[in-house]
């Protein structure tokens, strides 16, 4: 199978302020379309379990032409563009199926790791997923090297809760991407829609930790900023988000 498609209906129970799929909740449809995929091609959860290892997201670029709207019906498309050894990258479309528009790209980096080693697996086992490789690749700028902040303007701490753990036992994406779209206030997503959002994983974040989120604008530009995640002074997320007026 090397095109993978669900349709789903936006409710007023998904959105936020704005009556729009937040940033949180886009990235989470992402990393579920990606899980449907892997359980269809026999890659899922219950086999990599069963070697020890499990899929772990490395990096997401996100480029968003409009958002997803309450009410409204849509289809996400996932394939795999290629694979290595230790990375497979994964693409996403998102289409309105009213007007039949792509209105949401991404592009992610996945690799499996160790369930007790906590290292990178070998990927090349995986026959299935060398069968099912789309080579469809990503219409967009994949992004670049996030570097971490260091002359922060905005600073914010959150001690990670139970409901912030997953299946990995460690902070999940979701989490990650409330600390980053919560360091600026309702008035600027009124104002403003996020076009374009770059994270990358650098470290295992876990249950009682103090993170300490930071953001500065980057170079110096009131549209684009980025933002690090740290624990104990190690970077555990490192982000470039952009925002669009309305």
């Amino acid at each position: 199978m090397k095109l993978y498609s669900h349709e789903f209906y936006l409710t007023a129970a998904e959105v936020n302020a704005q009556r729009e799929m937040p940033l949180s909740r886009l990235v989470t449809l992402i990393i579920d379309t990606a899980t449907g995929h892997a359980n269809a091609i026999g890659i899922g959860f219950d086999r990599m379990i069963s070697y020890g290892i499990s899929w772990v997201l490395s990096r997401l670029t996100i480029d968003i032409q409009r958002p997803l709207s309450v009410n409204h019906v849509y289809r996400i498309d996932t394939w795999i563009e290629n694979l290595n050894r230790m990375f497979s990258d994964r693409n996403f479309e998102i289409i309105d199926v009213e007007t039949g528009e792509a209105i949401v790209w991404a592009h992610s980096t996945w690799m499996a790791i160790n369930m007790e080693t906590r290292r990178p697996s070998d990927l090349t086992m995986l026959t299935e997923m060398t069968d099912s490789i789309n080579g469809r690749p990503y219409p967009y700028d994949k992004g670049g090297k996030l570097l971490p902040v260091t002359d922060e303007t905005e600073e914010k701490t959150y001690r990670f809760a139970v409901s912030d753990i997953d299946v990995n036992r460690h902070v999940t994406t979701r989490r990650y991407i409330d600390l980053i779209v919560d360091q600026w206030s309702l008035d600027r997503f009124d104002a403003n829609r996020v076009s374009r959002f770059e994270i990358a994983f650098k470290r295992e974040a876990r249950y009682d930790e103090l993170s300490r989120t930071v953001s500065a604008p980057h170079e110096g530009s009131p549209e684009v900023f980025d933002v690090m995640i740290e624990v104990n002074t190690a970077p555990c997320a490192l982000a470039r988000i952009y925002f669009t007026q309305r």
